[in-house]
């Protein structure tokens, strides 16, 4: 299991990409096209909102489980990309027939919705995809074999969008049911052949699979920012409801955690050692900080070791993988975040409440930096001190080895730390 374990953004695209070489099967099961998975391939840049990453590698099986929602022009665009840049996956996408869809109105009520009350959205249906299908609402692709019967249900739900928009936002509604249905259709016939049940072809195979988490922890829908947070599970709580599988199939798994060595976040939220102003603008143009989905300027701030310790505790991490650590490269020193001092009283939990979340003023440890490049860097021995200093301090303060960091974005830039089990198997029965 890869998982992002803070705000989303860790670098989560690259690892699986780099790892799912040794895995015959890659799984998304929550999320949707507010995902951006960026992947460089010998100067080649991917960017994967839908399609798992690991089906980059020509012998892999991506799969998309029945917890994302699933945009059909956004998957169809995707996978015309990829056959462009010379990389065919019709005979090795799998679909889950439960998979809620992604519609015009989703997007609509998406940008309406954040009008009245930002949170910072991708504008990308997410929110109201998943609050249709939680409000028994929802099309799944199953309902696309029937043609009449998906036509009832679009209408319908086109009709009690039509209602939100006109009578309490007061803006026009010009969707076309039979245009989205058209539309709908023609991309259906193309994906028909990979449409099948996720669950029971997972569970038949029961070993060989990397399962690829989108977002972050801290972003997760129960144990995240709440409200400032995305609408499906992003930590490992989302496995077995996303995927249809009984949580003792995973009993015997191996959870990788992947953080930055500094934190970044995008939209709104409190965020404790964010830097403002000029500091904060060198870590953003150094790390180049941008999002892939949305393009926008990430916020940045030191590594908060507070709210990584809590990552570990809610996804059992067995390990963590750290990025972009050649970025704080010439530092003089670097700061990490230890505890959280909220109206006088320092604490090391990351609380529930938002109010007290962001009044919290983080405590900082400040360490020696290095001046040594860590870039491109391929083993443990060559790494300058001060950054594996760094590292350790990370490793007593969250009790989990780093057990590899990435070096530069491109695929071949990493350096193992330790060895992991990339061959695991389930005794589930």
């Amino acid at each position: 299991m890869i998982l992002g374990a803070q705000w989303g953004d860790e670098g989560k695209g690259k690892i699986v990409d780099l790892l799912s070489e040794h895995f015959p099967v890659s799984v998304r099961y929550q999320g949707g096209s507010n995902a951006g998975h960026t992947v460089i391939v010998k100067d080649r840049k991917f960017v994967l909102h839908l399609l798992p990453t690991g089906i980059l590698h020509a012998d892999v099986v991506g799969v998309i489980a029945q917890g994302m929602v699933l945009d059909l022009e956004v998957l169809d665009s995707e996978i015309e990309s990829l056959r462009e840049k010379g990389v065919e996956v019709k005979d090795r996408l799998l679909i889950s027939d439960r998979t809620h869809l992604v519609l015009p109105y989703h997007k609509l009520l998406d940008r309406l919705f954040e009008k009245k009350g930002s949170i910072g959205t991708t504008l990308r249906g997410i929110g109201p995809a998943y609050m249709f299908k939680h409000g028994r609402r929802g099309i799944r692709v199953s309902d696309l074999e029937d043609g009449e019967l998906f036509k009832e249900k679009l209408r319908d739900n086109l009709s009690f969008a039509k209602e939100i928009c006109e009578k309490v936002y007061r803006e026009s509604f010009e969707l076309n049911a039979d245009s989205i249905y058209e539309k709908s259709m023609r991309i259906y016939e193309k994906i028909r052949h990979a449409i099948t049940d996720v669950s029971r072809y997972l569970m038949d195979r029961a070993e060989g699979i990397l399962f690829e988490g989108a977002q972050g922890t801290l972003l997760d829908i129960d144990m995240g920012t709440y409200p400032f947070v995305t609408s499906s599970n992003s930590s490992a709580l989302g496995l077995s409801n996303g995927t249809g599988l009984s949580p003792k199939f995973f009993k015997n798994s191996y959870f990788l955690g992947v953080a930055k060595a500094y934190t970044t976040r995008v939209g709104e939220g409190p965020f404790p050692t964010e830097l403002e102003g000029e500091e904060g603008d060198n870590l953003r143009e150094l790390g180049g900080e941008f999002g892939s989905t949305t393009g926008r300027p990430r916020r940045c701030g030191w590594l908060d070791l507070v709210a990584l310790k809590y990552s570990v505790e809610v996804n059992g991490f067995d390990g963590l993988i750290m990025t972009k650590l050649d970025v704080l490269d010439g530092f003089e020193e670097v700061k990490v975040c230890v505890a959280y001092d909220i109206d006088g009283e320092k604490t090391t939990s990351f609380p529930a409440s938002l109010d007290r979340l962001s009044r919290a003023k983080p405590v900082y440890e400040v360490l020696k930096g290095w001046k040594d490049s860590t870039k491109s860097l391929k083993s443990k021995e060559r790494l300058p001190k001060g950054a594996l200093d760094f590292i350790r301090f990370v490793e007593d303060y969250t009790s989990r080895e780093v057990v590899m960091l990435s070096t530069g974005p491109k695929r071949d830039e990493y350096a193992w730390l330790t060895e992991i089990p990339l061959k695991i198997s389930s005794s589930f029965t």
